[in-house]
């Protein structure tokens, strides 16, 4: 049994997607279902926690995004070392970027820290230090 809205696969017996709330059915229709070639996934945002990395996905998720989350080593640690380590970034299917990041901006509006993440500037700060160590050490 599938989701026709998320496409789960569930096992026989469950009538409903706990997550959408759609009646199952016994397969997708191949016309309707999302587009299943190989992804590309680009970072959406980097925010200083897992929990708040998995809201954001939550609502991209419903919102028929594809999207995952990928940690950081340091992002249960400290506030502090989430400056210096991703923590946790959004990233998104390049195929939905566009919609995702109106998305985060409908949500969030001009808040692109719901809570402790950073904010775009300071995200490309951060990599043009990076690309000025890594030709440092070069």
């Amino acid at each position: 049994m599938f989701c026709p809205i998320c496409e789960s696969e569930y096992e026989s017996g469950i009538t409903h997607c706990p997550d959408d709330n759609a009646q199952l059915v016994e397969r997708l229709n191949p016309e309707t279902s999302h587009d299943d070639s190989e992804a590309r996934f680009l970072p959406l945002h980097n925010l200083g926690s897992p929990a708040e990395a998995e809201m954001v996905n939550d609502i991209l998720l419903q919102n028929g995004i594809r999207s995952f989350v990928r940690s950081g080593g340091a992002d249960m640690l400290s506030p502090v070392l989430s400056h210096v380590s991703p923590g946790a970034t959004v990233l998104v299917d390049e195929r939905d970027f566009d919609r995702a990041a109106e998305l985060y901006r409908a949500f969030f509006g001009g808040d692109t820290t719901p809570l402790t993440g950073t904010t775009i500037a300071q995200d490309e700060e951060f990599d043009a230090l990076a690309d000025e160590d890594e030709t440092e050490t070069h």
